[in-house]
C-alpha cells in the first residue's frame, strides 16, 4: 500500500483524462447516473473507456438493456471484457429466469454453471429430452454441484433417469478425489448389498493393507477392481514391497488388464525410487523392461543410478530412453559423465565439446570439465521502433493507461489476452515495448511465446538495482544470487501470489517473512507489505543470507532449501560421507526444487556475467555435499 503523500505525488502525476477515469469508476460504484452520463461523455475517446462501460453494466446489470450488453459482447471480441460480460450476463439471466433469451444467446461454455444453467433452460422451455441427455452425461462427471446445478440433479432423479452405473461412476470419481464424505452421501441409493461393498471400499480407504488379503465374496467384480487398484496405490506410498506382492497375487485374478497392471506397477516402483528405497532400481529395472515404462520411469531409474554412482546401469537406462529423450541436454551430460566414470574419456569429450557451446546449467558444468570458457551465445532482437504497435493494438494502448492509474491486475489480463492472439511475428517487438516500460515479466513471457531465447539484455534484465545492491551488501551475499532467484521465482512480477500463498518477486511465504523479519528486527510493515519491492528484497535477501549461514556458505544447498525448506533439505543430505553436488542436485526427490535448483544456478551464472562483466565457474559454487558444518534447522522455523 502507497502512503498518503506517494498516494497524492502518484495522484498529481496523473493526467487530466486519468483523473476523471477514476473520478467515473467510484461515480459507478455509488451509482450516480448524472455523473456516470458527464463522465463517459468527456471520455469517450479515452482508451479505458470500455472499463467504464464494462463495470457500469457488471454492477448495474438488472437496469442495463439486453441490446446495450449484447452491443458490448459484439464490439469487445478483441478483449477479454466482452467474454467477462457474456458470463456474468448469462448468469444474470438464468437467476432472472429468463430462459427464452438464455437459449437465444447461449453459446458452449467450459463453466459447469453455466453447462446446468442450460440445461435448466431447456427443460423450462419445452426441450425436456435434450436437457435429460445433458444432465444424465454430466450427473456422473460431477464431483460437486453448486446451487447452480442442484436443479439438474433433482432432474435427474424426479426424471428416473438414475441409474446404477451412474452411481458407482459417480462414487468412484468421489473416492478418487478423496471425498468419503460424498461417497456416504451417494450410498443413500443403493441397495442395503451395494451399500455393504461401498462400506468395505471405505475400509479398505482408510486401511490399504487391507488388499493383501483377499476381499469378501460378496464385492461384485467390477467394484473389487476400483478397490483394489486404488488400494493398491495407497499401499505402495507405505509398503512398496507389500503393494507388488498384493499385484502379484491379486491382478490377474481381479481382471485387472494389462495397461492397468501395468500402471499400478510403475507406480509402485516410482514410489520406491521418490525414497531411493534399496529396492526401487530392482521394481523399476522390471517396469522398464516392459510396455508399462514411461518417460518418469525411465528418469527416475537413471536418477537412481546416479545417485548411487552406478554408471554402467545408468548408461544402460540411457540407452533404454526414446531417441529425444537421450539428446536431452540432461541426459547428454549423465552419459558424458557415466562414460568418463568408465574410463571412455574420448566419447565422454565429444558429448562434453558439444554441451560447452551451449549455455545452459549443463554446458557449464561440461564447459567445467574441460576448462572452456562458458559460451553465452547472446543474440539480441533486431526490433528499433514499436510505435506501431499502439496503433495496431488497442490492448496496448489500454495496458499503458492501466498501468498509469495503478490497476495491474486489469493490465496482466490484458497482457494474457494479447500475448495470445498477437500475431507471433511481432512477438519480438512486443518483447521491446514492454521492456521499455519496465513490463520485465511480460517481455519475458513475449519471448518465451516467440521461442526466442537469446536476447540477454531482454531475458535478464537487471531492475531495482539499488535494493538488490543495498541488501546483497548488508547481507555479504553476491547481487546475482539474489537476481537468479528472482527471476525464478516472479520474472520480476512484484505483485505476483501463487496458489501456496507465496508473495512478491523473491516469492517469501508469509510466515518465514514474519520469522525473518523479526530475526532481523524489521518493523510490522515490512513483513506484512509483500508486494512491496523493498520490502520483498530487504526480507528475501535476509533469508538468503540466513540460509547460507545455515548451510555453511553452500549455495547450492541453501538455493534447495529457499524452495523446499531447510527441514527437507536437511533429510535429503548424504548418511555418510559426501556425494558430488551435481550427482545431489539430480538426484532431489521433488521435481520443483530439483529444476528450480539448476535454474537458479544458471541464471545467476548469466547475471553475475551481466553486472560484473564476468563469472563464478558453478565448480566452485558446487562444492561435494554432505552433513559437515551444516547448522541444525531452528524448531520455530515455519
Amino acid at each position: 500500500m502507497l502512503s498518503n503523500s506517494a498516494q497524492a505525488q502518484k495522484s498529481a502525476e496523473l493526467s487530466a483524462q486519468q483523473k476523471e477515469y477514476l473520478q467515473a469508476y467510484k461515480a459507478i460504484k455509488r451509482n450516480d447516473r448524472q455523473s456516470i452520463v458527464r463522465h463517459k461523455k468527456n471520455l469517450k475517446d479515452y482508451p479505458l473507456k470500455v472499463y467504464l462501460d464494462y463495470h457500469d453494466y457488471r454492477l448495474h446489470m438488472a437496469n442495463t438493456s439486453n441490446k446495450q450488453i449484447l452491443a458490448f459482447i459484439n464490439n469487445n471480441k478483441d478483449n477479454y471484457l466482452g467474454e467477462r460480460l457474456y458470463s456474468k450476463w448469462l448468469v444474470h439471466l438464468a437467476k432472472k429466469k429468463h430462459w427464452t433469451t438464455f437459449l437465444k444467446h447461449y453459446t458452449p461454455q467450459k463453466s459447469q454453471d453455466l453447462q446446468c444453467y442450460h440445461i435448466q433452460a431447456l427443460a423450462n422451455r419445452k426441450q425436456l429430452d435434450k436437457a435429460l441427455t445433458l444432465a444424465v452425461e454430466m450427473w456422473p462427471q460431477s464431483s460437486y454441484f453448486s446451487s447452480a446445478c442442484r436443479p439438474v440433479d433433482k432432474l435427474v432423479r424426479n426424471k428416473k433417469k438414475l441409474t446404477g452405473s451412474m452411481l458407482w461412476q459417480r462414487i468412484d470419481l468421489a473416492m478418487q478425489k478423496r471425498q468419503t464424505k460424498l461417497a456416504k452421501k451417494l450410498a443413500r441409493d443403493l441397495s442395503t448389498k451395494e451399500r455393504k461393498m461401498l462400506d468395505y471400499w471405505l475400509k479398505v480407504y482408510k486401511n490399504p493393507a487391507l488388499v493383501k488379503e483377499p476381499m469378501p465374496k460378496y464385492i461384485a467384480p467390477q467394484v473389487r477392481e476400483k478397490i483394489f487398484i486404488q488400494g493398491t496405490r495407497y499401499l505402495a506410498s507405505k509398503d512398496p514391497q507389500s503393494a507388488q506382492k498384493s499385484l502379484k497375487r491379486f491382478g490377474e485374478q481381479y481382471g485387472l488388464n494389462s495397461e492397468e497392471y501395468g500402471e499400478l506397477q510403475r507406480k509402485i516402483a516410482l514410489r520406491t525410487a521418490y525414497k531411493y528405497s534399496p529396492q526401487a532400481n530392482g521394481f523399476l529395472d522390471e517396469v522398464n523392461q516392459s510396455e508399462a515404462k514411461t518417460e518418469d520411469s525411465l528418469r527416475w531409474q537413471a536418477q537412481v543410478a546416479l545417485k548411487t554412482s552406478n554408471w554402467p546401469e545408468l548408461l544402460e537406462t540411457i540407452e533404454l530412453m526414446p531417441a529425444d529423450m537421450q539428446q536431452d541436454k540432461q541426459w547428454l551430460y549423465w552419459k558424458a559423465r557415466a562414460l568418463e566414470a568408465t574410463q571412455q574419456n574420448k566419447a565422454a569429450k565429444v558429448l562434453y565439446e558439444k554441451l560447452a557451446k551451449q549455455r545452459h546449467y549443463y554446458a557449464f558444468l561440461a564447459a567445467d570439465k574441460l576448462d572452456l570458457p562458458y559460451q553465452f551465445n547472446p543474440d539480441p532482437v533486431k526490433v528499433k521502433n514499436t510505435d506501431y504497435l499502439l496503433k495496431k493494438y488497442k490492448q496496448l494502448q489500454r495496458i499503458q493507461e492501466l498501468m498509469a492509474v495503478d490497476w495491474p491486475l486489469s493490465a496482466k489480463r490484458e497482457w494474457y489476452h494479447l500475448l495470445n492472439n498477437v500475431d507471433n511475428n511481432e512477438l519480438q517487438a512486443i518483447a521491446v515495448l514492454a521492456h521499455q516500460w519496465q513490463e520485465h515479466n511480460q517481455a519475458i513471457r513475449s519471448l518465451a511465446k516467440a521461442k526466442k531465447w537469446h536476447d540477454l539484455n531482454l531475458r535478464f534484465p537487471t531492475p531495482y538495482k539499488q535494493p538488490v545492491m543495498q541488501h546483497a551488501d548488508k547481507n555479504k551475499i553476491d547481487p546475482a544470487w539474489i537476481y537468479g532467484i528472482m527471476r525464478r521465482e516472479s520474472a520480476f512480477s512484484d505483485d505476483i501470489r501463487s496458489h501456496a500463498g507465496a508473495v512478491g518477486l523473491m516469492q517469501i511465504m508469509p510466515a518465514t517473512a514474519k520469522y525473518i523479519g523479526r530475526k532481523i528486527g524489521a518493523k510490522q510493515i515490512i513483513y506484512r507489505n509483500l508486494t512491496d519491492a523493498q520490502n520483498n528484497i530487504e526480507l528475501g535477501s535476509a533469508y538468503l543470507s540466513y540460509l547460507n549461514e545455515k548451510f555453511n556458505g553452500h549455495k547450492v544447498l541453501a538455493t534447495a532449501s529457499y524452495n523446499a525448506g531447510p527441514k527437507r533439505v536437511d533429510s535429503w543430505l548424504p548418511e555418510n560421507g559426501t556425494l558430488a553436488a551435481d550427482q545431489w542436485i539430480d538426484s532431489i526427490p521433488f521435481t520443483e526444487t530439483r529444476n528450480y535448483v539448476k535454474a537458479v544456478l544458471e541464471y545467476t551464472t548469466i547475471f553475475k556475467s551481466i553486472l560484473n562483466k564476468r563469472y563464478d565457474r558453478l565448480r566452485d559454487l558446487m562444492p561435494a555435499v554432505s552433513k559437515n558444518g551444516v547448522g541444525k534447522t531452528d524448531p520455530k522455523h515455519p
